[in-house]
């Protein structure tokens, strides 16, 4: 099973550096030919679209994936769970279909993006057929990987070849959509090895309740986390949203690859749970814990103590206003991550519903009650803002209930050693900022080095820290065979 579980993880940490570093690649291009207020529309009318695939989809993709999970090994079973939720999925789609194209012809405030809503129209119909929570569900990680590679990698030459002036913002969301479209057709074709699709094994009440409770907590989650960029745009308007959608751009990078590992042990979660296997369950806590906690603190510092740097390099002049978000955003690489092994990791593998309810009702108050008083006023730096203290409130709501409902907790002593030790990051960096003015590209790669020597000497000689010493001695010792088979 450990096996299985590092294949799938290896194979789903490639997938999420391809998903990002694909977009990473092209996106220095696009932000540059398209500039700040495109960008803005492209990303204001992709949130509002995937809004309503939101609607449409509810909770399958959660419900789904621990479903199919649960019976791998029967076929019939299987295609009862397949059959049901992909027909609660086509009434969803149909009924957000009508809305969207009845919003797009009478909502004056809408008439200027009506071109990318059709487009945006495409991405909510084929949506329903990409059924991603089914291979999941499976482990299917492998062709997961290879099917999205291929189709990230068509995308990038897409992007090169058709976007070549501001004109273009069109032709890029629809590369975008594309490639939904390009992995929808891709996966419902594959899928017809593992399953059959029948109307009499349709049975939309047995599944209609679970999957309205995780669509609730979907829907609550979406009002803190990425409604923040539909109400930006209504209220401050594209440049904001292209500010806002910069200075996220690299934490959702970097926030995937550990979105990476959550994803995979999800299934190997709900089997321990099934089994009420608690110290399995808490040492899984606690690695993923102090994975999570030693990674993220010294990049956060990073980014931090360079954030005009960064955002330079991946924007170039004229996003200003990305700065100070894109400080206030990378702090949530430690708050989400957090939030993703309380919730996702176990929460959400538990079958208790009521743990959902609260947590995700908890940061739907606090971030549309943020976001109504600051982001009007302040526009992406209240966005940023509003977004960190609800996922902060959801985290500390998710600590007590994961303690009480799955009995696992969170080891706040070593949290708070590794923060003491981050103190021994800042002050050369410091220096370097007051004392030292280094060109452009010197400064990060100087405060780059400093921060991984730093690291590796903080955990590896004076934390002592034994789980990232036996990965390093596992990689070192994969590459010398490598290097010697070659």
């Amino acid at each position: 099973m450990a096996k299985s579980v590092g294949k799938n993880f290896g194979y789903n940490l490639v997938l999420t550096f391809c998903k990002y570093l694909f977009p990473l690649i092209t996106y220095p291009y696009v932000s540059r030919v398209l500039g700040v207020n495109n960008i803005g529309i492209c990303n204001f009318v992709d949130s509002l679209v995937n809004y309503f695939i939101l609607f449409s989809t509810l909770g399958i993709g959660s419900y789904g994936v621990r479903e199919i999970a649960k019976c791998r090994g029967d076929l019939e079973r299987r295609n009862l769970v397949f059959s049901s939720l992909l027909g609660i999925n086509f009434f969803g789609t149909i009924l957000a279909v009508a809305t969207l194209v009845l919003c797009t012809l009478y909502v004056p405030n809408l008439q200027a993006y009506r071109e990318f809503l059709w487009i945006g129209l495409v991405k909510l119909v084929f949506n329903m057929f990409l059924i991603e929570w089914f291979f999941q569900g499976l482990q299917e990680f492998k062709y997961i990987t290879v099917r999205s590679v291929a189709i990230r990698f068509l995308y990038v030459i897409g992007v090169f070849v058709f976007v070549r002036s501001s004109n273009d913002a069109n032709y890029y969301y629809a590369l975008t959509v594309g490639t939904t479209v390009l992995n929808a057709l891709c996966n419902w074709t594959y899928s017809t090895k593992y399953r059959s699709f029948s109307f009499k094994n349709i049975h939309i009440k047995m599944f209609l309740a679970p999957v309205l409770i995780f669509g609730y907590y979907r829907l609550l989650t979406y009002m803190y986390s990425t409604f923040n960029v539909t109400f930006l745009g209504f209220c401050s308007g594209d440049r904001e949203v292209g500010y806002f959608a910069t200075a996220t751009k690299l934490y959702t990078i970097i926030m995937g690859v550990f979105t990476a590992f959550t994803t995979v042990m999800v299934p190997r979660v709900s089997e321990l749970l099934s089994e009420g296997d608690t110290p399995k369950l808490q040492k899984i806590a606690n690695d993923t814990f102090q994975v999570l906690t030693v990674v993220s603190i010294p990049i956060i510092l990073f980014c931090v103590c360079c954030s005009s740097e960064v955002i330079t390099l991946i924007a170039g002049p004229g996003y200003e206003g990305a700065y100070l978000p894109f400080k206030i955003v990378i702090v949530l690489l430690l708050i989400i991550g957090m939030e993703q092994i309380v919730i996702q990791q176990f929460l959400m593998a538990a079958q208790s519903s009521k743990p959902i309810f609260i947590v995700s009702s908890v940061g739907a108050v606090v971030g549309i009650s943020m976001n109504a008083m600051l982001t009007p006023r302040f526009g992406a730096v209240g966005s940023s803002i509003s977004w960190g203290v609800s996922e902060l409130a959801v985290l500390c709501f998710g600590l007590v209930l994961a303690k009480k409902h799955v009995g696992v907790s969170f080891n706040l002593k070593f949290f708070l050693k590794n923060l003491g030790w981050s103190l021994v990051y800042l002050p050369l960096p410091l220096a370097l900022f007051f004392l030292v003015k280094l060109p452009f590209g010197v400064n990060l790669v100087v405060n780059g080095l400093v921060f991984f020597v730093l690291f590796l000497l903080i955990n590896l000689k004076l934390n002592k820290n034994q789980l990232l010493g036996e990965g390093i001695v596992k990689i070192m010792g994969k590459m010398r065979n490598l290097i010697s088979k070659g």
